[in-house]
């Protein structure tokens, strides 16, 4: 019985699993504009010295994370375009500071890299991820990623990650989301751009929309100094609304609400499609075949199976009135039952009763 449970129970979780992206996340990412700006933290255009002054900076504004590029050829922005063996070392000094790396696997303004066929971005985010996924925090696909990638591009940038990570991926854009909802439908975080010199009024309306779209939302880029009083003020405001789980361009004080969103990765019935169907094909035909034999406390049997189309009942007796199970089918879903024999009942008649939990 308990072995049956525990099946159930593991396909279950298997169904469902999340990874919990938690608030409270602030950076600083434009310091004195790009003088100071962390995404240039792993560049050899920077030394030692200069990256010792950011983090010193990032520090002092309050930050808890570093936006970071892992490839760019927009020299400005310090040239990068390799995975380095040096780059753990410097990720590491960022962590024992108390900073927590976010690495953006390309920059924009880089036509050296728009040159490029999209299978060689995704070799090299293969690469990237290798060699620090232990060290980062979360992922964004890419800086403005609509100026270059195509919706199904990106689609593909983001399930290719999906295979090399567990950790949440964002999506950036240019300014504002109306228009390109479609961008961020494979996404677990928005990383929303809304402009710069807006007024309150529409600062506060680029959030709102994008808190539609019904996923949590960094408020990234909003100014071009994050160290000023206009970008901490603009900060604040951001961390005002539910749903926004940081900012990334400066805040005062404000501490964005405490939401965990749970980030939903790829569901596990897709990831293992033609495995789970084998192994539902092997649990039916040994239930059948040796389930007296082996004393199997379930039963396993397919309720119907169309094409590649499927639906199997688990069924564990409690007591000789009581059975419980499952059925799980081929596209995730499954149903928890359970059944109970009254024998005297309304005047001796018997009766079943069967309650179900489905999700």
């Amino acid at each position: 019985m308990r072995w049956a449970i525990g099946l159930i129970a593991l396909l279950v979780v298997g169904a469902t699993a999340t990874t919990d992206l938690v608030a409270d996340f602030q950076s600083s990412f434009l310091v004195d504009g790009r003088k100071f700006s962390t995404l240039s933290y792993l560049s050899d255009d920077r030394d030692d010295e200069w990256r010792a002054t950011v983090r010193r900076m990032i520090l002092a504004n309050g930050d808890t994370h570093a936006d970071i590029f892992a490839r760019n050829t927009d020299e400005p922005w310090g040239m990068l375009d390799g995975v380095s063996s040096n780059w753990n070392e410097r990720l590491s000094g960022l962590r024992d500071s108390g900073i927590s790396p976010v690495i953006w696997l390309r920059s924009d303004d880089s036509p050296e890299l728009d040159s490029l066929p999209i299978s060689d971005q995704l070799d090299y985010n293969d690469r990237v991820v290798k060699s620090v996924d232990s060290q980062v925090s979360h992922y964004v696909a890419c800086l403005e990623c609509d100026e270059y990638y195509s919706v199904p591009e990106l689609n593909v940038v983001i399930q290719r990650l999906r295979q090399t990570t567990d950790k949440p991926i964002g999506v950036h854009l240019t300014p504002g989301m109306r228009g390109k909802e479609a961008y961020i439908a494979k996404a677990d975080v928005i990383y929303l751009q809304t402009g710069f010199d807006l007024t309150e009024s529409e600062f506060r309306s680029e959030i709102e929309y994008a808190l539609t779209l019904g996923k949590p939302v960094v408020v990234s880029e909003y100014h071009m100094d994050s160290d000023s009083a206009e970008a901490k003020a603009l900060g604040d405001i951001a961390c005002g609304y539910d749903g926004v789980v940081g900012t990334g361009n400066g805040r005062g004080s404000t501490v964005c609400g405490s939401l965990v969103a749970a980030v939903k990765k790829e569901e596990f019935h897709e990831k293992y499609d033609d495995e789970l169907a084998v192994f539902m094909l092997a649990i039916v035909f040994l239930s059948a075949s040796y389930g007296i034999k082996m004393n199997l406390p379930f039963t396993a049997n397919f309720n119907y199976v169309r094409d590649d189309k499927y639906e199997v009942v688990f069924a564990a007796p409690v007591s000789e009135n009581t059975t419980v199970g499952a059925t799980i089918r081929d596209d995730g879903r499954f149903m928890l039952f359970g059944r109970w024999t009254f024998d005297k009942l309304f005047g001796g008649k018997s009766a079943v009763s069967e309650r179900q939990t489905s999700k």
